[in-house]
């Protein structure tokens, strides 16, 4: 195979941590990996006993002493190992603090190095302002960004080159759903998961009980668990799953926290109800309907337990919407994605 061009990705977090980031660039290194790119991962030692340096396949892994990432060590270990970390192409930087906190000394030494990066979700809902300073501040640091979802435009008035909401591997339209919710996400205020643990109370206030599946850990967890069990509703909580996808084919409903677990839920046709309180979730979904995603956003739990009730009492609605969810993952593939890099990087003319 041809030898091309040297990337060097710098990460938060990557394999075997466990997380949205982590997934694609796990998905988009390793197609880029097998399509002849030599990809080197700057990260995290998220645990203490991962190796310094290892390959994860074809992808070459460095990792930062573990606990420097917090602090100004971070930038003494990236000046220690300069002669290392500049004989790339292109270095594609992945958030705010890899781009300010990390790499921005060596950004300084190695300028005519191109340098890109993608923007991947918030810090908080709502965003404060210095947050918002300093990713403005980040997106001047490089040529051109990615940004995940169109909110961060919106919310973050930065210039994004490319939106997308990630991608997604295909999967069969599943025809043996049980009927039952699931959740995938943080167990955290933010996410939404204390009102759709609501929305199915007030569905067996309603006489319709339903199963819910819990994917997922946090500060909440035990709240969660104690209401579910006061109010004897059904809800298994499972805590982190490595592969979700393994769960989810059997469930007829996804509701959901974030972009991942949407198109996860798509792949298997399942449809997804969300529920946004803030103007910043609103917009976080509003994304996936702006690329004709079809996803129900609500506003209360009532308004997800009306839309359960609407799906449940129509089965042609159901089955259209699911044909529809299945079709729109098809688009959505990690190919897809690792192309979009291409372009960005090279220009239009990219033979893989």
């Amino acid at each position: 195979m041809k030898v091309k061009s040297r990337i060097l990705m710098v990460a938060p977090r990557f394999y075997p941590a466990i997380g949205g980031i982590e997934k694609h660039l796990m998905n988009v290194c390793s197609i880029l990996s097998d399509w002849g790119y030599h990809i080197t991962i700057v990260t995290t030692t998220h645990e203490a006993f991962l190796p310094s340096s290892e390959y994860v396949g074809r992808i070459r892994v460095i990792r930062m002493p573990y606990g420097w990432d917090k602090s100004p060590l971070a930038y003494i270990w990236f000046l220690k190992n300069r002669s290392t970390l500049k004989d790339f192409d292109v270095v594609h930087l992945h958030g705010t603090i890899p781009t300010l906190l990390w790499y921005l000394p060596l950004r300084l030494l190695h300028c005519r190095i191109p340098t890109f990066g993608t923007f991947h979700g918030f810090e908080r809902d709502p965003v404060p302002f210095f947050f918002k300073i300093l990713r403005r501040i980040a997106r001047r640091l490089v040529k051109r960004s990615i940004c995940v979802g169109s909110f961060i435009k919106k919310i973050y008035q930065i210039e994004c080159d490319v939106i997308t909401i990630g991608a997604v591997q295909p999967q069969r339209l599943s025809q043996n759903k049980g009927g039952d919710i699931i959740y995938i996400g943080r167990l955290e205020p933010d996410t939404g998961i204390t009102e759709y643990i609501n929305a199915l109370a007030i569905l067996k206030q309603r006489g319709i009980e339903l199963k819910m599946t819990v994917v997922g850990d946090g500060t909440l967890r035990y709240q969660l668990e104690e209401i579910a069990h006061t109010l004897q509703l059904n809800v298994d909580f499972l805590g982190f799953v490595e592969d979700p996808t393994t769960i989810m084919a059997d469930h007829s409903f996804c509701v959901a926290a974030g972009y991942l677990s949407i198109l996860e839920a798509f792949s298997f046709g399942i449809p997804v109800i969300c529920i946004a309180r803030s103007s910043l979730k609103h917009q976080y979904y509003v994304g996936v309907r702006e690329i004709s995603g079809p996803i129900s956003i609500q506003t209360s739990p009532e308004g997800v337990a009306d839309e359960l009730v609407r799906l449940i009492n129509n089965p042609t609605l159901y089955k259209r919407i699911s044909e529809r969810s299945c079709r729109f993952a098809k688009k959505m593939t990690w190919g897809r994605i690792a192309r979009t890099y291409l372009r960005m990087w090279f220009g239009q003319n990219v033979d893989d």
